[in-house]
C-alpha cells in the first residue's frame, strides 16, 4: 500500500514539474540582448540598439501585448524590425480580421521607435497580408518588400534591406538579385538585411551583406541542454541555425526564437524570445 501511495506521489510531481515547465516555456517571456561587433560599421552606429520581434502568431502577452510593449521599451530601441508571421495561417477569430486584431498592438509599438516589417510563410499563406500591408502603411511601418533604403545616424549611414518570403511571387526578386542590386548602388556600406527564413547559412552563405535578422525556426520547439533545438518547422529533427547568433559565413546571422507558436506541439525549454542586437565598433 505505501509503494503504490509513494508511486502516485510521484506520478503527481512529475505532472506538476512538467506543466510548470511547460507554463515557464510558454508564458514567460525572455529578453535576449547580443552585442555584434564590426570591422566596418560606421561611428555613428556605435551603440545603435535593433529590437526584433518575430514569430508572434497572434500571441498576446497581457491586455492589448501590454507585457511585451513593456519589455520593448525598457529595450530602448533605435528600430524595431519585424522579421514575419506576425499573424496565422488560418484565422481563428471571430468577426474581425487578424491584421485589425493585431493593429493596436502596432499602434502602440510605432510611438516607441521606427518599425521595419518583412513578411513571412503564414502571412502568405493566410491571405491577409494585403489589409496587414494597409494596416502598416497607415501607421507608417515600412514594408520592405524585396528593398531597401538609407538609415542615418550620428552623421553616418548604412543600408537597411528586407526580402520577401518566399511564399510570395514566383517571378519576384531572389535575394542575391537584391543584394546586387543594392551594392550597385552601395558597394561599400553597412548592410543588415531582414528576412524571415533561417536557412541563409544553407542556401545564401556567401551573400554580401554585414548582418542577417530573421526566425522561422521557433527555437527547436523543444530544447535541450547541449542538443539545442529538437524539431524545425519544417518537421526535421535536430536543425541547424535555431537560437542566437551565429557566425559561420560571410556574416553575422540573428535568430530568434520567436514570441508564438504555429505547431500543435508546445514550447519546452524554449521562452518566448524578444531579442535585442547592439551594434558596436570593433
Amino acid at each position: 500500500m505505501k509503494n503504490k501511495l509513494k508511486k502516485r506521489r510521484l506520478v503527481w510531481l512529475f505532472v506538476i514539474v512538467l506543466f510548470a515547465l511547460l507554463c515557464d516555456s510558454r508564458f514567460h517571456l525572455a529578453c535576449s540582448e547580443y552585442l555584434l561587433e564590426f570591422n566596418n560599421l560606421p561611428a555613428g552606429f556605435d551603440g545603435f540598439r535593433i529590437v526584433q520581434i518575430s514569430d508572434l502568431h497572434m500571441r498576446e502577452y497581457g491586455e492589448g501585448n501590454c507585457r511585451l510593449l513593456e519589455a520593448v521599451k525598457k529595450q530602448d530601441p533605435d528600430i524595431i524590425v519585424l522579421t514575419g508571421d506576425l499573424i496565422n495561417r488560418k484565422d481563428t477569430s471571430s468577426g474581425i480580421g487578424q491584421p485589425d486584431m493585431l493593429r493596436p498592438f502596432l499602434e502602440e509599438l510605432v510611438k516607441i521607435a521606427p518599425c521595419w516589417f518583412v513578411s513571412g510563410n503564414h502571412e502568405w499563406a493566410s491571405g491577409e497580408l494585403p489589409r496587414l500591408s494597409d494596416i502598416l502603411g497607415e501607421l507608417g511601418i515600412t514594408y520592405l518588400k524585396n528593398d531597401y533604403i538609407k538609415l542615418g545616424s550620428g552623421g553616418d549611414t548604412i543600408i537597411l534591406a528586407g526580402v520577401e518570403d518566399p511564399n510570395g511571387p514566383a517571378d519576384m526578386m531572389t535575394p542575391p538579385e537584391l543584394v546586387d542590386a543594392l551594392r550597385a548602388d552601395y558597394p561599400d556600406s553597412f548592410v543588415i538585411l531582414l528576412g524571415h527564413r533561417n536557412y541563409w547559412l544553407d542556401i545564401y552563405p556567401d551573400l554580401d551583406v554585414d548582418l542577417i535578422f530573421c526566425g522561422h525556426a521557433h527555437g527547436g520547439i523543444l530544447r535541450l541542454p547541449i542538443v539545442g533545438g529538437v524539431f524545425g518547422t519544417d518537421h526535421t529533427l535536430l536543425p541547424e541555425y535555431t537560437d542566437g547568433v551565429y557566425n559561420e559565413g560571410g556574416y553575422s546571422l540573428v535568430v530568434s526564437r520567436g514570441l508564438g507558436d504555429s505547431t500543435s506541439m508546445p514550447r519546452l525549454f524554449n521562452r518566448p524570445e524578444l531579442v535585442t542586437a547592439v551594434l558596436r565598433c570593433k
